[in-house]
């Protein structure tokens, strides 16, 4: 009897890790959150809100405190402070200026959305941002800044959202693209990323294609879902492959991965996004 037991034991045991196991896989796979899952990744999403806003004001309060103490009575370094905040202020104008004149973007009634993760094992394949489902955020939705194109939506919670960067090692399917030579729109398919040089790669371009250093590459809009004529970067170098059959083009992103606080997302009307049988599945 106590045999019978113990069998049983380790049955309901094998099937419960296979049911676990299959749980984890499929949440892998699938762009789609479980309800526990997004609940989990709100739950997150919401305790790294509560850190990074009080650390922002934490950080600017100990600065102005130390300023205070290192403050002069002259005259001359009081005109100085006053110098190097109106310079601050103009640069940040400036930069403000340029976010708003998102032409990209604009007919796609663009979606202003704050940082809120970033891992550092995982720091140029994805980010976490505070905008979710409740927003408006859909799956495969473009992210940008005011420069160019940073990635797509991946996975989408209530209140917050994951998203692939175009500078991902984990990317299943590649960026379609075109290169913009002239009047010439030469397809490719982004390849990989190297960090070393920061440049993305596009593989198996035609030789006979005409591209050269400083033609403009964007989205295709065919094998993906992402919108046309969003700006990704321009051609830094073009070379022939290692067996000289087709070219290799080098492209340096528009948009600076490395340090991103605010993103927009464009939210596409769904009669713009192509079928399944214009996008070639």
């Amino acid at each position: 009897m106590s045999n019978f037991l113990k069998n049983n034991k380790l049955i309901v045991f094998l099937c419960g890790l296979i049911l676990f196991i299959s749980l984890i896989g499929l949440s892998i796979r699938s762009q789609h959150q479980s309800p526990v899952e997004q609940y989990a990744g709100d739950t997150v999403s919401f305790g790294q809100r509560a850190f990074t806003y009080p650390a922002h004001i934490v950080t600017g309060a100990i600065g102005d405190l130390f300023n205070f103490k290192d403050e002069q009575p002259e005259a001359d370094d009081k005109v100085k402070q006053l110098e190097a905040e109106n310079q601050r202020l103009e640069a940040e104008n400036k930069k403000y200026e340029k976010e708003l004149d998102i032409k990209d973007i604009s007919k796609y009634e663009p979606i202003s959305a704050t940082v809120l993760a970033r891992n550092p094992d995982q720091w140029m394949n994805r980010i976490v941002i505070d905008k979710g489902e409740k927003a408006g955020i859909d799956s495969n939705m473009a992210v940008m800044t005011a420069s160019g194109l940073v990635g797509r939506i991946s996975k989408v919670n209530q209140y917050s959202s994951q998203v692939e960067m175009i500078t991902t090692k984990s990317r299943a399917g590649k960026l379609s693209v075109n290169i913009q030579h002239e009047d010439d729109n030469v397809f490719g398919l982004i390849d990989h990323y190297e960090e070393e040089s920061n440049e993305l790669v596009i593989s198996d371009i035609d030789n006979s294609k005409k591209i050269k250093e400083g033609d403009k590459v964007v989205t295709s809009g065919l094998a993906d879902q992402l919108p046309k004529g969003l700006f990704i970067g321009e051609v830094t170098k073009v070379e022939n492959d290692q067996y000289g059959l087709s070219k290799q083009v080098r492209v340096k992103p528009a948009a600076t991965m490395k340090d991103l606080n605010h993103v927009y997302i464009a939210k596409r009307d769904p009669k713009s996004i192509p079928s399944e049988e214009e996008r070639g599945e």
